[in-house]
This record gives structure tokens, sequence and C-alpha cells, in this order.
């Protein structure tokens, strides 16, 4: 259903993860603006060149090892004898970072971190489809808590964020779904969408509203699930974030 809300294609199919329970949970007249507004920016490529542009400074100045492309951009050869093969833990670790690079800066965010979206030109080169978000300021800020909280092990900023969410009720699930073990994650898109649904059956139970922003949020973190499954690897979550804060700080100066 909202595959075809979308307009299918591309968008569409990556709205897998909405489970019925949704539906129940998110406003209609909220979801709508939300959909008609991703919907609009997939097609404005004025503002899409303009967040790839945002993006592309934000790259440069956090030192992330991506190269991010515009439609119009080739990448950079090198002699043969300066490529270095990008190993599926290098990669998978820095589209982790990049995940988390996103969601510390800016009010915009590009969604698409398919596997298909990265080559290996010879930096790992990023080229995401136009699916862009302008998070509200309450989301993010909410969103930043809550994973700041958990990965500083900050109980307190932690429940924050999930209270200002309106997820408290939900708080084992989260940390059910973190686990104990963010130094060594399989990605598994089906244990991603069974967590959505989880949360999504415990706001419809407890009589609570999703914000509208959970619907970008889904679609960027199926991107990410279904890029990590892919590669098959292991990755260090908590590094990646560790790392993604580092490089954020000289930007908040």
């Amino acid at each position: 259903m909202l595959g075809k809300i979308l307009g299918g294609g591309e968008l569409g199919q990556w709205a897998s993860f909405v489970t019925p329970a949704f539906f129940e949970v998110m406003p209609r007249r909220a979801l709508w603006r939300q959909v008609k507004a991703l919907a609009g920016a997939a097609r404005d490529h004025h503002l899409h060149a303009r967040v790839v542009a945002e993006q592309q400074e934000l790259l440069a100045r956090s030192r992330l090892d991506v190269v991010l492309l515009g439609p119009g951009d080739a990448a950079n050869a090198k002699p043969a004898s300066q490529l270095e093969a990008v190993s599926p833990d290098a990669r998978a670790a820095r589209v982790v970072e990049l995940y988390f690079l996103q969601l510390a800066h800016g009010e915009h965010a590009l969604l698409d971190l398919r596997h298909q979206a990265f080559s290996v030109e010879p930096a790992l080169c990023w080229r995401p489809a136009s699916w862009i978000v302008r998070w509200d300021p309450s989301f993010i800020a909410a969103l930043r808590q809550l994973y700041s909280g958990f990965y500083r092990d900050d109980a307190t900023t932690f429940r924050a964020g999930l209270d200002a969410l309106h997820l408290s009720h939900a708080e084992a699930v989260f940390r059910r779904h973190f686990g104990e073990g963010q130094r060594q994650v399989r990605f598994e898109v089906k244990h991603f969408v069974a967590t959505f649904h989880e949360v999504f059956v415990r706001c419809r139970d407890a009589g609570t509203r999703l914000h509208p922003d959970f619907l970008p949020l889904g679609l960027y973190l199926a991107s990410l699930y279904d890029h990590l499954e892919r590669l098959g690897v292991a990755v260090d979550v908590a590094a990646a974030f560790d790392k993604a804060s580092v490089l954020a700080q000289p930007l908040t100066a």
C-alpha cells in the first residue's frame, strides 16, 4: 500500500518494513504530508543538488573516507599502483559511520544507503538516489538523544530521547534491538522488520502515535540493513558511532 502511495519504483519498494500496525499508530494526515514531502523531494532536482553539495561539504570537513558523487560527477581516477581495495569489513564500517554522521548534522539527510548506491572507483564512492528528508527539529533532537544515551551508557539521556519520541513503553524493545554485543553486529533485514513491527504494536496497545519522521527514518534504516546484510560481515557499531561523533565535533564548534 505505502509503496503505491510513494509512487512505486525504487522509493516505494523500501516501504516493505511497514507492517499493518504502522497505520494504526501513525496519524493519517501527518503520514500523507510526509509521503507527499518525500515524493516531492525525490522529483526536485534543485533540492537534490543543494543537499548533495551540503553533504559533500559535511563529508569533506568530517574526513570520513566516503566520496559523495552528484548526478554529473565522475570519480577521480588514480594510477593502478595507488589503488587500494576496500574490503567488505571496511565498507560496512564506513557505511554505518555515514549513517550516524548524517543523523548528527543538519536538517537534511540523503536516505539511500543501498548496496547499489556505492562503488569503488577506487575510493568508496556514494551516488545515492534523490531520496531526501528534512527532519523535524524536535524529532532529530530526540533521536540524537536516544543514540547518544545508549552508546555512551547514559540511561537518563537515553530515556529522555525515548520519552520525547513517545516510546518509553518500548524501552525494552530498543534495548533488546541494540543489544549488548555492539562490537560484533550482523545486520538482518528480517530482524529489523520484526523490531519495527514490535514497536508499532507497543505503540498501538499503549494508544500512542508516532511522529511522521519515523517513515523516512525507517526507509533510511531499511536501505542500511539491506546493504549490510548483502556484505555479510559483522560491524563494530559502537566504534562507528564513536568515530562519527569524533568526526562531528569540529563541525559543532
